[in-house]
């Protein structure tokens, strides 16, 4: 089975995906794809740097060779789509080339100044990965790892500018995904607002993925 998580910059598609790891869904975020092809400096790497530092997306060829390739080398388990699709030719591309696979959609509904926080508050730890957030979970002390003391980093992407042009782009490229799967009948709607790690959201989520 494939689970879409569709929803804007910050609204909580990555903390929902840890989430739902404990059920046995592999978590594919194309960002986390784009960050290691851009660390290894493969030709397609530097082509994302390029548009990821502009603030843009990714184009739709390259995602979907991505993606694609993933996807058929587990499609016999239970995945989780963080970032993917973002257009309806994606969409289109994944109902073209994975017509025997279930497919259900969480779209994460959020308010664009809780998200802009959630996105510009990001910290991580250098040295052992543990993330934080200086407005909803800020570190003890201020920009240092609880567990190591080391100085947090804020991503270079993690900014007004390009989130605000991020936000933009999904307004117009993904936006019309909603009603693409409205029309399949194998969406549900999440208020991302609040914490999604709570009983009555996560009973809602788990009986709509089982049924």
């Amino acid at each position: 089975m494939i689970v879409i998580l569709l929803g804007a910059p910050g609204s909580g598609k990555g903390t929902l995906a840890n989430i739902l790891k404990k059920d046995n869904y592999i978590h594919l975020s194309t960002g986390d794809m784009f960050r290691e092809a851009i660390s290894q400096k493969t030709p397609i790497g530097i082509k994302i740097k390029d548009i990821i530092s502009s603030g843009s997306l990714v184009n739709d060829e390259l995602t979907n060779q991505l993606v694609g390739s993933y996807i058929k080398n587990h499609s016999s388990e239970k995945i989780l789509l963080d970032g993917y699709p973002r257009t309806i030719n994606q969409a289109q591309y994944l109902e073209d080339n994975f017509k025997n696979i279930t497919k259900k959609v969480l779209l994460l509904d959020v308010a664009e100044d809780i998200a802009t926080k959630r996105i510009i508050g990001r910290r991580m730890c250098p040295k052992c990965g543990a993330n934080y957030n200086i407005y909803f979970n800020p570190p003890i002390v201020s920009n240092k790892c609880n567990f190591d003391k080391e100085t947090l980093i804020q991503r270079k992407d993690d900014n007004l500018e390009s989130i605000k042009n991020r936000f933009s782009v999904f307004e117009s490229q993904t936006s019309p995904l909603i009603d693409f799967y409205k029309q399949k009948n194998i969406m549900l709607t999440i208020d991302s607002n609040v914490s999604l790690n709570n009983e009555q959201s996560l009973n809602k989520i788990k009986e709509f993925l089982n049924k």
